[in-house]
């Protein structure tokens, strides 16, 4: 029969590959943030629980590498909780991101912000042409536009809407010219700048792709509901 302090020694060692086992898997389905606290602190009791086990059957190695992991885990806490507590976010930088990207952390909502810029605008400004390349990413924070597709008005831009969503990444011409009605002001940041963000922090990635798919969701709804009425007005 075993000994009570062996068995609890390995049972502990067993919970902390069990929680390196789901921080992992969590990171790899889209759960945690590897950015983010909760995957940092896993981490860190699971090399805690770890290296508590191999107090009873002491093995160099692995402790060395249960240390170290706990060694750059806190250092990791650390660097976050600094970021966090330092970072900054106006009202309207707040909206904005609370609205679009409430997935995001301060810190990497800050790098965004800060890779683009605030304009404002008078009204009748054409902000898209179509057939042009836009070569940014525009959210229209204040006022609102008009889509005019091969010279008809298809569609109304209102305040919290992404413009040029469909080819931020590529830089591919803009399927409609769009001006805004009134003095506007909106976020824009350029392709280049974006795709930079994006491959140094795939977070970032995902949350953009989530934004504009709920985007062009939001419109789709309101061009279908725009059709229907029409044919309702035209059948009067």
């Amino acid at each position: 029969m075993m000994p009570a302090t062996f068995i609890s020694y390995d049972a502990i060692g067993l919970v902390g590959v069990v929680m390196y086992i789901i921080a992992y898997a969590a990171l790899q389905l889209g759960w945690l943030r590897g950015s983010g606290y909760a995957y940092t602190v896993l981490n860190l009791v699971a090399a805690i629980l770890v290296l508590v086990s191999l107090t009873n059957n002491f093995n160099l190695s692995s402790a060395i590498i249960q240390i170290t992991w706990i060694v750059i885990s806190i250092f990791g806490l650390t660097r976050m909780f600094i970021l966090y507590s330092t970072t900054r976010l106006n009202a309207e930088e707040t909206a904005f991101i609370k609205s679009k990207f409430p997935s995001l952390s301060k810190p990497v909502a800050r790098s965004f912000l800060n890779a683009g810029l605030w304009i404002n605008t008078d009204a009748d400004t054409v902000v898209a042409t179509e057939g042009q390349p836009i070569g940014s990413l525009i959210y229209l924070g204040e006022g609102n536009a008009s889509v005019d597709l091969n010279g008809k008005v298809v569609a109304s831009l209102a305040p919290d809407t992404f413009i040029g969503e469909l080819t931020c990444f590529d830089g591919e011409p803009a399927t409609a010219t769009v001006t805004v009605n009134n003095q506007s002001r909106f976020f824009q940041i350029s392709t280049e700048a974006l795709n930079r963000l994006c491959e140094r922090n795939p977070d970032l990635k995902v949350a953009l792709e989530n934004a504009i798919g709920q985007d062009t969701r939001t419109k789709l709804v309101a061009a279908n509901a725009r059709i229907s009425g029409n044919e309702i007005s035209a059948s009067i």
